[in-house]
């Protein structure tokens, strides 16, 4: 792709309540620019989508959004409050307890426990009851609600029958669907999903897309989602971002995405003059 062709764009407006905000946000590494002055907006309940080649910068995004990464420059907002950017130090603990949760491109499931515990640890964020309280086992009532929740996260997903299996054992759509739940315990407003399709079949990428539709009902969630599967990303989502070298080149409802010159030259590749 010549450089001409590559452009900043503007960021494309709607009339909702704003729950992420992301303004002229660049992370550099050394002399690499991972991410070049990006900016984009997610509203309550929509589902969007943020794509590009490999290489793009796309989790470097979520990085920052999650406080892995401190952004080199530019501000991060989550309904309204600034929770990242240039001069923010919060861990990524903190952007959890804010209502945001995730999942990873390379699934990240607590090995060693099994699958309801996994469900029970990532509860533990949302505790009410104090240390010394839950080492006299005082917080009885407190974990008999916690393990009737985790339960029906497990209805949810479809995993009870597996419940007191080894977490890592499970096939590996089970184990993406577990991470998902175990993001779900943590009661986030906001789910980041990076590549949650990765390494399914068309019949489990179709299946994938009503559960998230259906979660993101269900939990009353808005969905920020990295995703290469460009059938899932056209089919659910509400509107779409393109990353390429780490620039944003285009971003709109699927199908301006879909027919965008800039956007297929990304991907496909144009002959240089």
């Amino acid at each position: 792709m010549s450089e001409m062709e590559i452009k900043t764009v503007p960021d494309m407006e709607t009339d909702g309540e704003t729950v992420l905000k992301l303004e002229h946000l660049t992370m550099q590494f050394g002399g690499v620019i991972a991410v070049n002055d990006f900016s984009m907006h997610i509203d309550r309940g929509e589902i969007v989508a943020l794509i590009g080649p490999n290489g793009a910068g796309k989790t470097t995004a979520f990085n920052c959004v999650t406080s892995v990464y401190q952004p080199t420059s530019g501000h991060i907002y989550f309904h309204g409050k600034e929770i990242g950017g240039e001069k923010m130090h919060v861990t990524p603990d903190r952007i959890t307890e804010q209502g945001i949760a995730r999942t990873f491109q390379n699934i990240r499931l607590f090995s060693g426990m099994t699958v309801f515990d996994n469900i029970m640890t990532a509860m533990h964020l949302r505790r009410k009851s104090g240390l010394l309280t839950q080492v006299l086992h005082l917080n009885a009532e407190e974990e008999k609600k916690n393990r009737e929740k985790a339960w029906k996260l497990l209805e949810t997903v479809g995993l009870t029958d597996v419940a007191e299996e080894m977490a890592t054992s499970l096939p590996y759509g089970k184990q993406r669907l577990l991470e998902i739940a175990r993001a779900l315990a943590t009661e986030p407003t906001l789910l980041l999903l990076d590549e949650p399709a990765a390494g399914m079949n068309p019949q489990e990428t179709n299946e994938l897309g009503q559960f998230i539709v259906r979660i993101k009902n269900e939990f009353n969630l808005t969905v920020f989602m990295i995703e290469h599967h460009m059938n899932l990303v056209m089919d659910i989502s509400d509107r779409i971002y393109v990353l390429d070298f780490g620039k944003p080149i285009a971003n709109g409802t699927p199908e301006e995405v879909q027919q965008n010159p800039v956007v297929i030259a990304a991907y496909l590749g144009v002959d240089e003059e």
